[in-house]
């Protein structure tokens, strides 16, 4: 069940110019959050530099009719979300299946098959050898799992997770939830989030792979936008993963 359509970053044609035009585009001056705002910014920061807003303001735009038509246009397309209820329902199916479900049971099968038996660098073999995959998708395969022995039934968590943050945020624009409705929903995932993980880097090698599995596509474009943000001058991912998340709101 892919509640998306593909690409997750869409074109939205009219509504967008009319939005970027009356709502500003790109960074604003300065730091404009909390730590544990920020903190919520960071999980879904690549989306939002891919949709060309402001990775450090909550949801990335500041509300107003402009930005609201937008969210609401972007959620309609992206996730058939038009009211509170059909909002509730895609932020329901993140956080208890989402896509972390169904590669941890592929995952898990190829754990029984014995997969964790053979050498890192004969595994890509192995998988072609038993099913029916051209060598690019053999070898994410065979990525996945490398992380899977360390993260388990998480391997895919943080793909699920971002995406719940930014529907949390967006939801907020789009005047389906209040400003703290939204933030106290992301406070209480957030701090799910930073016990799963340790630190961005973790996080983030999780989200690329939710990404390449729910795409089956090359997550590099979101890899060199997470390094390019890591090596800017007001690099977000500077703010601790261990950051107290409390509420500042």
């Amino acid at each position: 069940m892919k509640k998306t359509t593909k690409p997750w970053k869409m074109t939205v044609s009219v509504i967008t110019v009319l939005a970027l035009t009356l709502a500003g585009c790109g960074k604003s001056a300065g730091k404009t959050d909390s730590d544990t705002v920020q903190w919520f910014n960071n999980t879904y920061a690549v989306l939002t530099v891919l949709n060309e807003r402001d990775y450090r303001i909550y949801s990335g735009s500041r509300p107003n009719i402009a930005s609201k038509t937008l969210a609401q246009a972007l959620l309609e397309n992206t996730w058939d979300v038009t009211d509170r209820e059909s909002a509730d329902e895609s932020l329901l199916w993140l956080l208890e299946e989402g896509h972390r479900v169904s590669i941890a049971e592929e995952l898990d099968y190829l754990a029984e098959m014995g997969l964790s038996d053979i050498p890192e660098d004969e595994r890509v073999e192995a998988i072609l050898t038993g099913f029916d995959l051209d060598d690019q998708q053999a070898q994410r395969y065979a990525d996945w799992f490398s992380l899977y022995e360390q993260c388990g039934e998480d391997t895919a968590a943080a793909w699920d997770y971002s995406r719940a943050m930014w529907l949390l945020s967006y939801y907020y624009l789009a005047d389906y939830y209040t400003k703290e409705e939204a933030l106290d929903q992301s406070l209480a995932l957030a701090q799910t989030v930073q016990t799963t993980f340790d630190s961005w880097d973790s996080f983030m090698e999780s989200y690329f792979a939710g990404y390449e599995y729910w795409s089956e596509e090359s997550s590099d474009e979101r890899r060199e936008i997470y390094e390019n943000l890591k090596t800017s001058s007001d690099n977000p991912f500077a703010l601790d993963w261990n950051t107290p998340l409390e509420k500042t709101w």
